[in-house]
C-alpha cells in the first residue's frame, strides 16, 4: 500500500469510530435526559430522608452531566462547537430546568427555585469542564481536532 493509501485508510477509520462515538454520545444524552425526568418526577412523598437532604448536589451533577453529554454528542456530529453552540446548550438547559421544575407539581412535588439555580450552576461547569476537557478527549479517541 502506498502512503496516501495508508493516510487515506487512517483517515476513514477515524471518521468511522467518530460518528460511532457521536450515536453513543446521543443515546446517552437522551438517556440521561429520560432518567433526569423520571427521577424528578417520582412522587415526592416516596423519596427517602437521605435522598432528600443531598438534593442541590445531586441536580448540580446532573445537570453538569447533561450539558457535557449534549456537548460532546453535539461536537462529535458536527465538528468543533463555536460559541453559539454553547449558548444554546445553557438556553436550552436552563429552560429545560425550568419545565422540569414547574411540571413536578403535577406528581405531589414542589417547585423549588434553588433547584433550579443548581441546574443552572450544574449546567456552567458541565459547559466550562467540556471546554477545558476537550484537547484530553481528543487524545484519548486519538483524533486530532482543532483546539483554540
Amino acid at each position: 500500500m502506498s502512503s496516501l493509501q495508508n493516510s487515506t485508510f487512517d483517515l476513514v477509520r477515524k471518521l468511522d469510530r467518530t460518528r460511532k462515538l457521536a450515536v453513543y454520545a446521543r443515546y446517552a444524552t437522551v438517556l440521561l435526559l429520560l432518567a433526569l425526568f423520571v427521577a424528578t418526577h417520582y412522587p415526592g412523598h416516596a423519596i427517602p430522608y437521605r435522598i432528600a437532604t443531598a438534593d442541590k448536589i445531586a441536580h448540580c451533577l446532573a445537570y453538569l452531566a447533561l450539558a457535557f453529554s449534549a456537548l460532546t454528542s453535539w461536537e462529535l456530529t458536527i465538528g468543533q462547537l463555536r460559541p453559539h453552540h454553547y449558548f444554546t446548550v445553557w438556553l436550552v438547559g436552563t429552560l429545560y430546568g425550568a419545565f422540569d421544575e414547574v411540571t413536578q407539581i403535577a406528581v405531589g412535588r414542589h417547585c423549588d427555585v434553588r433547584d433550579w439555580m443548581a441546574d443552572i450552576l450544574g449546567i456552567v461547569i458541565g459547559l466550562t469542564l467540556f471546554r477545558l476537557l476537550r484537547p484530553l478527549f481528543y487524545r484519548l479517541i486519538n483524533f486530532k481536532a482543532a483546539v483554540s
